[in-house]
């Protein structure tokens, strides 16, 4: 990740349990990936919230308090795992709610290939928990204001791996999830536009949207009001609800 720069998530409202001054994020997973820099840089950006690093699974079950507390720092409000533990995320979530329902729980991975196989067996859990996947192969500002897009409500997944189809529960029906090309086929969209529809679709902001496909946040808006007036709808939720009743990630 490359230089630092101090940047607010577009309309981010940090949750009641993050603005807390003993408010915890805890990185899960080894130091070579979540490194001391890392995290000091995460404590001085993402403030009030502290940062801790816990090594292993067993390590988090024996230090996190039935109330969801650390011992000497604070209220755990969000957790990142890192590749090796993320089925153990997955599990966790499942075993550990309520507790952790009101915790934003963030899988961080390095290959994006790890990240493919991640949504195609686990995608429909990932997105009824509305847990994140962050890549760490960003630079550092694009890294940072995601995450703290993520800390302060949202939900973030990249878009291209949006378009591989999540595994689902047995039995369930299997809905199909529409390419941009498709998008645009069925709604008369443009193939940009078709874009940044399923990228809103999934809650990304608009300034991830433009960072994403290299765009300002003045055209990403453009495209937006370009969308809704295609599309027949009032605003962009219901631009996304159109998108996902028809089949979309």
């Amino acid at each position: 990740m490359n230089a630092l720069s101090k940047t607010d998530a577009e309309g981010a409202r940090v949750s009641m349990s993050c603005r807390r001054d003993d408010a915890a994020i805890c990185f899960l997973g080894a130091s070579q990936i979540f490194s001391d820099t890392v995290l000091r840089t995460v404590e001085a950006e993402i403030s009030p919230a502290h940062s801790l690093r816990i090594g292993d699974i067993e390590s988090f079950r024996r230090e996190l308090g039935a109330d969801g507390h650390f011992e000497g720092v604070g209220a755990l409000c969000t957790l990142v795992a890192d590749e090796a533990h993320a089925e153990a995320l997955l599990e966790l979530a499942e075993e550990r709610a309520p507790l952790l329902d009101r915790v934003k729980l963030i899988i961080a991975f390095e290959d994006d290939r790890f990240g493919e196989t991640l949504m195609d067996r686990f995608g429909a859990r990932i997105l009824a928990r509305q847990i994140s996947l962050l890549p760490m192969n960003l630079n550092l500002t694009t890294w940072l204001l995601s995450l703290r897009m993520i800390v302060s409500g949202g939900h973030y997944i990249p878009p291209a791996l949006l378009r591989c189809r999540p595994a689902e529960p047995p039995g369930a029906e299997r809905r199909g999830s529409m390419d941009p090309d498709e998008v645009a086929a069925r709604s008369g969209l443009t193939p940009r536009e078709a874009e940044v529809l399923g990228m809103l679709a999934s809650g990304q902001p608009n300034k991830i949207i433009a960072g994403q496909l290299s765009l300002s946040e003045h055209t990403v808006k453009l495209h937006i009001h370009r969308i809704i007036g295609k599309l027949g709808v009032s605003n962009r939720t219901e631009a996304a609800i159109w998108y996902h009743r028809r089949g979309g990630a």
